[in-house]
């Protein structure tokens, strides 16, 4: 056979590169294949990185409301009846937890703000998409000692537990700080009143 009829021949048999532009069928099952393992692995950490960083927030928030309420008592040696008065100047209108009303003289050492946040509609927004309720209660707990304490709607008995873990070192819904009530409320012991 002569060289022109052979490269005839293999010309023949060769694709045009124009038409070899997709994947093989091969090669897709192949792509999807690592695709989904990834995403196998992939989506349950962040689930859990997301699932912690709303626990964390809601702790954190937690923490700075005791912070900011032993700050309030230390200026204006009241016990605040709002988490709206750790964010705003509170008046002599206002009730402090005891339901009394704040003295002027008291009012004037106000020297907030003591939270970073202002209540929200509904509550002060936490982790969990929770809602710190504004107004705050005193509670009787443990040997007749009274809280004061801060009530936390929206967060699932899944959430109490990692919470509770973390704040008082074991899972209890009627011991320590943390207080699973019903449903999604929460309470949360923060300062005793003395």
């Amino acid at each position: 056979m002569n060289q022109t009829k052979m490269n005839q021949t293999a010309s023949n048999h060769r694709i045009p590169s124009r038409a070899r532009r997709g994947f093989t069928l091969a090669e897709l099952l192949v792509s999807l294949a690592i695709i989904a393992a990834l995403a196998a692995v992939l989506i349950p950490a962040v689930t859990g990185q997301i699932a912690a960083s709303s626990a964390t927030r809601a702790i954190q928030d937690l923490m700075n409301l005791r912070t900011g309420i032993e700050q309030f008592v230390a200026d204006v040696h009241r016990y605040p009846g709002k988490v709206s008065h750790l964010t705003n100047q509170v008046t002599v209108a206002q009730k402090d937890i005891n339901i009394n009303t704040y003295p002027a003289g008291l009012v004037g050492r106000w020297k907030g703000p003591y939270l970073g946040k202002d209540t929200l509609p509904g509550g002060h927004q936490t982790g969990f998409g929770a809602a710190i309720r504004d107004s705050m209660v005193q509670l009787t707990y443990q040997a007749g000692v009274n809280y004061v304490t801060v009530v936390v709607a929206g967060i699932a008995q899944t959430d109490f537990n990692r919470m509770d873990l973390e704040i008082d070192g074991t899972v209890g819904a009627t011991t320590g700080l943390l207080r699973w009530v019903t449903g999604d409320t929460v309470k949360f012991l923060t300062i005793p009143v003395q």
